[in-house]
C-alpha cells in the first residue's frame, strides 16, 4: 500500500505543477488532460504489477506503451519554457542546446537504452531477482519510465528539442522497439508462462500504432503543405 501511496502522490504533485504552469499561458487543455491520463496510467500500470505475473507484464506495457506517450503529449517542456519565470526559462533553454543533451537526445542511444533495459530485465537473472527483490523492483520500474520516455521523446518529436529525425526514421525506431521488446514475451511463453507473455505482447502493441500516427500525421502535414502551396500558387 505504502508505495501506490507514494506513486499517488508524487503524481499529483506532478499534475499540481504542470496545472500551475498551464494558467500563466495559453495552453490546451488536450495536452492537460493527455498528461494527466499519462499520470493517471504510470499508477495503473504500477498498480497492478504484484496481484499476479501476468498482471506484472501488462502492467509494464501500460507503463511503456501508453503512460509514456501520453506524458510525452503532453509537451511539458515547451509548457516549462512558456510558464516558468523568465530567468529559469532562459536557463532551460540554454540546457536544451548544450552539447550534453544534443548527445542525449540522439535517437539510436534512446533506442538503444530502451531495448537494452527491456531485454536486460526480461532475459536475464535480474527478471526473477527484480520479482523477488523490492529495491531492485523499484529501480526496475524507475528506469522503465525514464527510458521510455526517453525514447518517444525523440520519436514523437514534439518538443523543441534537437536532433530531430525525419518521420520514417522514427516510426522504424518505434517499431524495430516494440518487436525487439517481443523478445522477452517470447521467452515467458517457452519457459510456460504463455498468459504473461500474451499480455506482454498484446500490451505493447500501442508501440506500434505509435509509429503509424508518426508517418500518419507526417502525411497529413505535408498534404497541408501542398495544398497552401496550391493556393498561392493560383492566387
Amino acid at each position: 500500500m505504502a508505495p501506490m501511496i507514494e506513486i499517488a502522490a508524487a503524481s499529483l504533485l506532478a499534475f499540481g505543477s504542470y496545472c500551475l504552469l498551464a494558467l500563466r499561458v495559453p495552453w490546451s487543455a488536450a495536452r492537460t488532460a493527455s498528461f494527466g491520463a499519462g499520470l493517471a496510467l504510470v499508477g495503473v500500470g504500477l498498480g497492478v504489477d504484484d496481484i499476479s505475473l501476468t498482471l506484472h507484464m501488462a502492467g509494464h506495457g501500460i507503463v511503456v506503451a501508453l503512460a509514456a506517450p501520453l506524458l510525452v503529449l503532453g509537451r511539458p517542456v515547451t509548457l516549462a519554457l512558456g510558464g516558468l519565470p523568465r530567468s529559469s526559462a532562459r536557463d532551460l533553454a540554454a540546457l536544451l542546446r548544450s552539447p550534453v543533451l544534443r548527445a542525449a537526445l540522439w535517437p539510436p542511444l534512446a533506442f538503444l537504452a530502451f531495448v537494452a533495459t527491456q531485454l536486460a530485465f526480461h532475459l536475464t537473472p535480474l527478471f526473477d531477482a527484480a520479482l523477488a527483490d523490492g529495491p531492485l523492483h523499484d529501480l526496475e520500474h524507475l528506469l522503465f519510465l525514464l527510458t521510455t520516455l526517453w525514447l518517444w521523446t525523440v520519436c514523437l518529436a514534439v518538443e523543441p528539442l534537437p536532433r530531430r529525425w525525419p518521420p520514417l526514421a522514427r516510426a522504424g525506431l518505434l517499431m524495430a522497439a516494440m518487436m525487439l521488446s517481443d523478445i522477452g514475451s517470447v521467452k515467458l511463453m517457452v519457459d510456460g508462462d504463455v498468459a504473461a507473455g500474451a499480455a506482454m505482447t498484446v500490451s505493447m502493441l500501442p508501440i506500434g500504432l505509435g509509429a503509424a500516427a508518426v508517418l500518419w500525421t507526417a502525411v497529413l502535414r505535408e498534404e497541408r503543405r501542398a495544398v497552401r502551396r496550391e493556393v498561392a500558387h493560383a492566387t
